[in-house]
C-alpha cells in the first residue's frame, strides 16, 4: 500500500486498513481461525482494540471468527519494572522454530506482574484478554549495552490474546513472523525500492506490479523449483532462470523450450517449465 512520505511506522490508521484489506483477500471459508502477527510498530491501542473487536468467537459461544494476534511489545519503563520483579526460577528455556530447546533463550509471562503491580494495573485500558510475554538472551562477551539497558541480557516482548499454550510455544510462534522482512527485501528487489515517477497514480501502479512480481516468483519457487532454487532470492532467480538465453518455439503442434546446452541451470529450468505446464496443459 503506497503511503505519503511523511507517514510513520506507528500510524495505526494505516495498520488497520492493511489488516482489513488482508482479511478481505482470504476466502470466507478460511477466515474462521486467523492469526495476525505484527512487529513492534503495531503495539498501539487502535490496532489491538481493532483486532480484539474482530475476535467474535468469545461473544457467540465459539461459533464466530477466532482472530488471535501476536504483536511486538515495547520494552519500556513499564515492562522493565516488571522484568525487575521476575524471580530467577520464573524464567524457562525458550524453543527454536523447529521445536528444539534453545538453551540460550529464556521466556516468562509478565501479565500477572503487570496486572497486579504495586502501583496498580499497568495494563489498564488495554483489552482484558491481552497477555505480555518477555524473552531474554545473553549478550555476547564483546557486546556493549546501550545506556540504561541490562548489561547481561537483551530483552524483547510481545503481546497476544491467545489464552492457552505454553509461553515457549507462543514465543516461538511470534518469532516466525520475521520472514516478513525477507519478503520486504524481495519486494524492493523486484522494483519497489525506487519509485519511477512524481505521479502518485503511476507510482501506485508500479507498487502493484512489484507486488505481483513477488507473488509470481513465490508461486514459481513453490510449484516449480526445488533445492536451493526453492529458497533463492529474486536476484539469483533472475540470473539463473529468468535471464536464460532460451527460446520457446512451436513445432508439430508442440511447444519446445530450447535452452543452450552449456547453461548450468538448464535442467532446473526445464523441470520447472514441465511442472508448471503440467498444472495447466492447455
Amino acid at each position: 500500500m503506497q503511503r505519503t512520505g511523511r507517514a510513520g511506522s506507528f500510524t495505526a490508521v494505516d495498520h488497520v486498513k492493511v489488516i482489513d484489506h488482508a482479511l478481505a483477500q482470504i476466502p470466507a471459508a478460511h477466515r474462521a481461525d486467523v492469526l495476525v502477527t505484527i512487529d513492534g510498530a503495531g503495539a498501539s491501542h487502535e490496532v489491538i482494540d481493532h483486532l480484539t473487536a474482530l475476535n467474535t468467537c468469545k461473544d457467540h459461544g465459539g461459533r464466530g471468527r477466532r482472530l488471535e494476534y501476536s504483536i511486538g511489545w515495547p520494552v519500556d519503563a513499564r515492562t522493565t519494572n516488571a522484568l525487575a520483579r521476575v524471580r530467577a526460577q520464573d524464567w524457562t528455556c525458550g524453543l527454536r522454530a523447529d521445536g528444539r530447546v534453545d538453551t540460550d533463550a529464556q521466556v516468562v509471562d509478565l501479565t500477572g506482574i503487570l496486572r497486579e503491580s504495586v502501583g496498580g494495573d499497568e495494563l489498564k485500558g488495554w483489552p482484558a484478554d491481552m497477555r505480555v510475554i518477555a524473552r531474554r538472551t545473553p549478550r555476547a562477551e564483546d557486546e556493549q549495552a546501550e545506556l540504561g539497558e541490562d548489561a547481561a541480557y537483551r530483552y524483547g516482548a510481545f503481546a497476544t490474546n491467545t489464552p492457552t499454550g505454553q509461553v515457549q510455544w507462543l514465543d516461538a510462534r511470534h518469532r516466525t513472523q520475521a520472514h516478513v522482512e525477507d519478503k520486504m527485501k524481495e519486494l524492493k528487489a523486484t522494483g519497489a525500492e525506487k519509485l519511477p515517477s512524481a505521479s502518485w497514480d503511476r507510482n501506485h501502479a508500479w507498487i502493484q506490479l512489484a507486488a505481483l512480481a513477488v507473488t509470481l516468483t513465490a508461486w514459481m519457487r513453490h510449484l516449480g523449483l526445488s533445492g536451493d532454487l526453492a529458497k533463492a532470492e529474486p536476484k539469483a532467480l533472475r540470473f539463473r532462470l529468468l535471464a536464460v538465453p532460451a527460446r520457446l518455439v512451436h513445432h508439430a503442434r508442440k511447444q519446445i523450450l530450447k535452452i543452450p546446452p552449456g547453461w548450468a541451470w538448464a535442467e532446473h529450468l526445464a523441470t520447472a517449465y514441465n511442472r508448471i505446464h503440467a498444472l495447466h496443459p492447455a
